[in-house]
C-alpha cells in the first residue's frame, strides 16, 4: 500500500484525493496512481463529482406510461378512460390519462379527483403562490403572462406529486389538471405535452 508521501510534480492531487483510503481503494500502484492524478489536473473530468441520478424513479414513471400508451389506442376522442369525472378528451394518448391512473393516491384520499384537493387549488390555482415562485424560477420564460402561469402550476403539480425530477426530465400531467390550469389560466391557443428531446 501507498504511504502519503506520493510526490505530485503538477501539485498535490484534488482535496477528495489526497486519503490514503481513497488512493488504496484504486488498487494502483505510485506511478499509476501519480498519471492519474496529472491527467486529471490536465485534463479535469467535467460533472466528476456531481450526484448520480437515481434511475428507479424515472424507470418507474417509464413502466406507468407504457402501460396506459400500450392500452390508450381507444383514448384519443372521447373520456371513457377517465375515473374521476373531470377530465377531457385530449389530442393524444401520452396525454389521455386520469388523475385515478397515475401514482397519487397517497395525496388522493377519499378525494374523487385530485383537482378538487385544497392543496392543489393553492399551490396551481391562485396567482399569489405562483407570483411568490415566479421570482426564484428564473430559467421559465414565456411570451404572455397567463402561459407563464401555467407552466409554473404544472412544475408545482408535478413536484407536489412526484417529487423532482431533473432536469429535462418531462412526464405527463392528468387531462383534470391540464384542463384545470388552463381553465384557471386560458389562452386562445394550447401547445401539448412534448418529452424533452436534444438535439445532439
Amino acid at each position: 500500500m501507498f504511504g502519503t508521501n506520493v510526490s505530485f510534480r503538477s501539485g498535490s492531487p484534488p482535496y477528495c484525493c489526497r486519503s490514503q483510503a481513497y488512493i488504496s481503494h484504486l488498487k494502483m500502484s505510485e506511478d499509476e496512481a501519480e498519471r492519474y492524478f496529472e491527467g486529471i489536473q490536465r485534463n479535469p473530468m467535467a460533472y466528476a463529482f456531481e450526484p448520480v441520478r437515481r434511475r428507479e424513479r424515472m424507470d418507474n414513471v417509464s413502466s406507468e406510461e407504457q402501460s396506459l400508451v400500450a392500452s390508450g389506442v381507444e383514448r384519443v376522442g372521447n373520456t371513457t378512460w377517465c375515473l374521476c369525472g373531470h377530465c377531457t378528451e385530449m389530442p393524444t394518448v401520452t396525454e389521455s390519462i386520469c388523475c385515478r391512473e397515475v401514482d397519487v393516491d397517497h395525496l388522493l384520499g377519499d378525494i374523487q379527483c385530485i383537482t378538487l384537493s385544497r392543496t392543489y387549488q393553492m399551490l396551481c390555482c391562485e396567482r399569489e403562490v405562483l407570483e411568490i415562485s415566479m421570482l426564484s424560477l428564473r430559467e421559465v420564460h414565456a411570451d404572455t403572462l397567463e402561459r407563464l402561469f401555467r407552466l409554473i402550476a404544472y412544475r408545482h403539480f408535478t413536484l407536489w406529486t412526484r417529487g423532482h425530477l431533473g432536469r429535462r426530465n418531462r412526464i405527463p400531467i392528468p387531462s383534470c389538471v391540464v384542463n384545470s390550469i388552463r381553465s384557471s389560466f386560458p389562452l386562445p391557443e394550447y401547445h401539448g405535452f412534448e418529452y424533452f428531446y436534444d438535439d445532439i
